[in-house]
């Protein structure tokens, strides 16, 4: 997917000098996918890190986000839009403006925004992630994963806002 979007990563986790795995596992496409590869690679208790690539349009702008939750919860668009300062309405990208965007396509969008993705510049991730001891995701390829703990990938972003913006999957 994307090489470069890769290794950048790779290479701010290793300058904020934070451990991580990277494992290679048969390609997934959804959180449950996923989960279900990390465990069989002998990572069952990793919760996945879902990146949603988002267009906010607040009363004055138009903005790309990644908005980032826990993989078994879904967003709460309603809590979102109540909680940033003056956004009225979001959507979700379309593949073409993902692969645009960030390179890739949908399923293995990595929850970063800007240095990684300079054409993203907003972050936002939903509080529940930090309840999470470990948190696995699709790292610009769909047969990719980074698995590190969520206290050190909260440590190494700079988000945009911090949000109460996901609710548990029904029947998780």
């Amino acid at each position: 997917m994307n090489q470069r979007a890769h290794n950048a990563i790779v290479a701010l986790l290793d300058e904020k000098q934070i451990q991580y795995v990277v494992i290679v596992h048969e390609p997934s496409k959804t959180s449950d996918e996923s989960k279900a590869v990390r465990a069989s690679a002998g990572y069952p208790n990793t919760e996945g890190a879902k990146a949603l690539l988002t267009k906010l349009y607040f009363v004055d702008s138009e903005k790309f986000a990644t908005i980032v939750l826990p993989g078994s919860h879904v967003l709460d668009k309603e809590k979102l839009l109540a909680l940033i300062p003056s956004l009225k309405k979001m959507r979700f990208v379309t593949p073409e403006e993902m692969n645009t965007l960030a390179g890739v396509v949908p399923g293995c969008m990595p929850p970063f925004a800007t240095p990684i993705f300079p054409d993203v510049p907003l972050l936002i991730i939903a509080s529940a992630l930090s309840t999470f001891d470990h948190i696995g995701f699709n790292a610009a390829y769909l047969e990719k994963s980074i698995l590190l703990s969520a206290e050190e990938y909260l440590s190494a972003i700079i988000p945009s806002h911090v949000v109460d913006c996901s609710v548990p999957k029904k029947g998780k």
